[in-house]
């Protein structure tokens, strides 16, 4: 004689399957963001650097779990913003400084590449747009201008000016090679950069109307 009342019992696969992924969701679902001490909230964050905006350079300050900040922020170019986190590239000037004078060496200190932000992470205390987007708008084109015309070849000068590939405020000194005030363009040949000294002197040319210069003047 058959026992038929026990295949009554059995639910069909996909209802179990489907009740224990609910089941298992519904845990996912509710699983608490520990926010550290002075740190700001997923929602603040995520607010926070959508208002800053891709492309921005950004100093991002974190803290420990007791709450007290890192003792240096991380400055990075924002590339992404997502959902769950954004992504930073690591913006270190005189790490692309120093790559630029000799492509064969490889500089590991100081790091390098993206870092990903996860916005439930809730380290993050603070994020700022750097001081160099911010001084951009600082600069005066006529100013500038009446400098450079009345500078001449080949005499020494300083010059700051804002490097879009390298995220960054170059300052360095130099002479000045070639001039044009009707172009507003001139070329300087640099032999300091950064505190850095240069073994072969580079020439970087800039245009006063296209490129972010910030100062120029003569050495006295």
């Amino acid at each position: 004689m058959r026992n038929r009342h026990k295949k009554h019992y059995l639910k069909p696969t996909s209802v179990r399957d489907g009740r224990r992924r609910y089941f298992l969701n519904f845990f996912k679902s509710k699983k608490k963001v520990d926010v550290r001490p002075g740190a700001m909230t997923p929602e603040e964050l995520k607010a926070r650097v959508e208002a800053i905006g891709k492309g921005k350079k950004v100093n991002i300050t974190r803290v420990e779990y007791d709450g007290t900040p890192e003792d240096k922020p991380i400055t990075v170019k924002i590339v992404d913003i997502r959902d769950e986190y954004f992504t930073g590239k690591v913006v270190n000037l005189e790490r692309n400084i120093k790559e630029d004078l000799d492509e064969k060496l490889v500089f590991v200190k100081g790091g390098g590449g993206t870092i990903d932000f996860y916005f439930s992470d809730g380290d993050v205390k603070s994020v700022e747009e750097d001081i160099d987007e911010i001084i951009l708008d600082e600069k005066n084109t006529d100013e500038l201008l009446e400098i450079l015309d009345a500078l001449d070849l080949n005499e020494s000068v300083l010059i700051s000016y804002y490097d879009k590939n390298k995220g960054g405020v170059i300052y360095g000194s130099g002479i000045l090679t070639e001039k044009n005030v009707e172009t507003k363009t001139f070329k300087v040949q640099l032999k300091l950069i950064n505190d850095i000294e240069l073994d072969v002197p580079k020439e970087v040319e800039l245009n006063l109307d296209t490129d972010t210069v910030l100062d120029l003047e003569v050495v006295i």
